[in-house]
């Protein structure tokens, strides 16, 4: 008898010690730095950048942007108003999980945002926000952040960081195609 509990006793031991080492796991995992809106509550990224030129100018720099940089356009562009110069955009980024083999990836979902570009003279603000995931029904991905969701598995800070990482690319190809031409000047 005396044998029984003492193996008891080891077993009960390594089994809090296993339960202690997977808490501090999930306690160790930090989630990516995403810029969250003080009133929304909604992952934001908004920047206003000067650039030399009338509202008009960068309104159509900006157009021909998103004609360049989305594949299909016409659906990607929800409103374009000349007028009051904005833009607004709806288009989405493929996150990915690791297979089981570990050797590749398969697709996660698709997490759809929205892009709004505004101009005025001698700057221009672009907004993305509204970041979800698209099922059955819309899932805000801020809840990816909470970490006390029942719900909550640690592949989901992977898929904020890809979706950070999609937003990234995305701006540094706006800041660049929002620069003036160079005008090639062919005097002989």
């Amino acid at each position: 008898m005396r044998f029984t509990s003492k193996a008891f006793l080891i077993c009960f031991l390594l089994s809090l010690q296993t339960s202690f080492v997977i808490g501090q796991k999930k306690d160790s995992i930090l989630p990516p730095l995403l810029p969250i809106d003080e009133h929304t509550q909604l992952i934001t990224y908004q920047y206003a950048i000067p650039m030399k030129g009338s509202a008009e100018d960068l309104y159509q720099r900006a157009y021909a942007w998103v004609k360049k940089y989305y594949k299909n356009p016409s659906q990607v562009i929800k409103k374009a108003d000349a007028e009051n110069n904005v833009i607004e955009c709806s288009s989405s980024i493929k996150i990915t999980t690791p297979s089981k083999d570990g050797k590749s990836f398969v697709m996660a979902g698709l997490v759809y945002y929205n892009l709004k570009i505004e101009t005025r003279p001698d700057r221009y603000r672009y907004t993305i926000t509204d970041f979800n995931l698209r099922g059955a029904s819309n899932l805000p991905i801020e809840i990816w952040l909470d970490q006390s969701r029942k719900d909550w598995i640690p592949i989901r800070f992977e898929h904020l960081r890809q979706v950070d990482e999609g937003v990234k690319a995305l701006m540094e190809n706006l800041e660049t195609g929002m620069e003036p031409e160079e005008e090639i000047n062919d005097d002989w």
